[in-house]
């Protein structure tokens, strides 16, 4: 009888040992989730410089090129940069100005933190005001997280933008989480939901109700949706929500993973932003 008991509290602290750095894992985890691996900014294209604009208590750190009445907002995604966006300024810059903000938590930035769509909307609000005080026709692009912000600021402030084109966006946050943790671990959702969690604890925010999707509705101006049907980390469900919820047609594009459209099709896609944006 006491072997017994003996092993049983063995197994009890193996099973609580285990427990324990699981959790303690999944804490690690969700501390990288929001404050994920800093990138350099990337190579600066000539004739592209160094600007920022001012938001609130901070300033949002921006590259700048090219001139005209219309600017192409730029917004990276989770993981990114703003060199991310080189092949694409290249075909944009002959047609207006680009501007490649570095959003918050990443690369230059000085907030510590990502915001998971909802705070980087801030930042492409700030930006997009301060580019129509000065009388520019503002064009958000954005990929991935940065294209569920683009959505996001066009729902809340819908004229401040003559043009939305995203690629790979989350439609909703909780979906995005999702698919995320199951990219490399089948199931991973739910083995690693206390990451999200936990992060979603420490940022303040509840994932089902960052809904990029339904800000959609809100906008009804010219918009673009890409999406690659081997995306590999956001599935079709995404486009097709955003698609119905602004009332276009899904641009689908083959052969590519998740967030390569833009730098391996930015000719076409170039062309494609001028045109649904209006600009020669």
């Amino acid at each position: 009888m006491r072997q017994k008991r003996r092993w049983s509290r063995v197994i009890w602290l193996v099973l609580g040992g285990l427990i324990g750095l699981y959790l303690g894992g999944c804490f690690v985890m969700a501390k990288g989730y929001v404050s994920p691996v800093r990138l350099n900014a990337g190579e600066r294209l000539a004739g592209v410089r160094e600007v920022a604009f001012e938001t609130d208590g901070y300033e949002i750190p921006a590259w700048r090129g090219g001139e005209g009445d219309d600017v192409f907002l730029l917004v990276h995604g989770y993981g990114g940069r703003q060199g991310y966006w080189n092949e694409l300024a290249t075909e944009l810059m002959p047609h207006g100005e680009v501007v490649a903000i570095a959003t918050m938590g990443q690369t230059v930035s000085p907030v510590g933190e990502v915001g998971f769509g909802a705070g980087e909307a801030g930042e492409v609000l700030a930006v997009a005001r301060a580019l129509r005080a000065e009388g520019k026709r503002v064009h958000v692009v954005g990929v991935s997280m940065g294209g569920a912000a683009a959505w996001l600021a066009a729902g809340e402030e819908p004229e401040l933008f003559s043009s939305v084109t995203t690629e790979a966006a989350f439609a909703r946050l909780d979906w995005g989480s999702d698919d995320f943790l199951s990219v490399s671990v089948p199931g991973g959702a739910r083995f690693f939901r206390p990451i999200v969690l936990l992060a979603e604890k420490k940022k303040g925010v509840n994932g089902a109700e960052i809904r990029p999707v339904d800000a959609a509705k809100k906008y009804e101006g010219p918009a673009l949706i890409l999406h690659s049907r081997g995306d590999g980390m956001f599935g079709e469900r995404h486009a097709e929500a955003l698609a119905n919820a602004a009332g276009v047609e899904i641009t689908w594009f083959e052969g590519w993973k998740h967030a390569e459209i833009f730098q391996n099709e930015a000719r076409k896609v170039g062309e494609m932003i001028r045109e649904v944006g209006g600009v020669e």
